[in-house]
C-alpha cells in the first residue's frame, strides 16, 4: 500500500509541533537534543532544521563542531522519509550508508540546514515498494548562517528498503 498522504500529513504535524518533537529527539537522539537541534519545517517539498551556537555545539576555535553540523544535515534530510516510514503500512528500513561534506565558512550562530530533496526521497520510497528491493538516493543538505551564508554543505546517501511488517 503506497504512502497514506492523510497519515503523512498528521506526521508531519508532530513532527513540527515543539513538544512531540522534544520528546522525539530526548528518547531517541539525546546528543542531537542536548546540542538544542530543531525541526523548523517539515513539508512534502522541504525539511529545515537548525542549530544554535554556543557552548553546547562549539569546538576549542569557538565554531561550530563539524559533528554538530552533520546532526543538523542528517536530520533535514531524514525526518521526511522517517515520517513516510510512518504514514504506511509497510516496515521501511532505512539508513546512511554514506556521506561527504564540504565547509565553506566558520560555523558561527544559528545555523539553519536545508533540505529540498523530499520528493526524491518519497520517490525512492515508492520504487523499493514496487520493487522489493533495496534503492539508494542521495539527498543533499544546505548549511546556512544567519547572513544567510554558506557554511556547510552535505550529501547523504540513503538507503531503503520496504518489506513486510510480518
Amino acid at each position: 500500500m503506497p504512502i497514506d498522504d492523510s497519515k503523512l500529513a498528521t506526521e508531519y504535524r508532530g513532527l513540527r509541533g515543539p513538544v512531540k518533537f522534544r520528546l522525539f529527539s530526548l528518547v531517541s537522539m539525546p546528543a542531537a537534543r542536548f546540542a538544542g537541534l530543531r525541526l523548523d519545517q517539515l513539508d512534502d517539498e522541504i525539511c529545515i532544521t537548525s542549530i544554535p551556537g554556543g557552548w553546547r555545539s562549539q569546538n576549542p576555535f569557538k565554531t561550530m563542531y563539524w559533528a554538530v553540523q552533520g546532526m543538523g544535515a542528517e536530520l533535514a534530510t531524514g525526518a521526511a522519509p522517517f515520517a513516510m516510514s510512518r504514514a504506511m503500512s509497510e516496515k521501511l528500513r532505512m539508513f546512511v550508508v554514506g556521506t561527504e561534506a564540504t565547509f565553506g565558512k566558520r560555523a558561527k550562530g544559528r545555523i539553519k540546514f536545508t533540505c529540498d530533496g523530499v520528493s526524491t526521497a518519497r520517490d525512492a520510497i515508492e520504487k523499493s515498494r514496487v520493487s522489493g528491493e533495496s534503492v539508494e538516493c542521495d539527498l543533499k543538505s544546505v548549511g546556512r548562517d544567519s547572513s544567510g551564508d554558506v557554511v556547510s554543505e552535505w550529501v547523504f546517501k540513503w538507503n531503503f528498503l520496504v518489506m513486510d511488517r510480518s
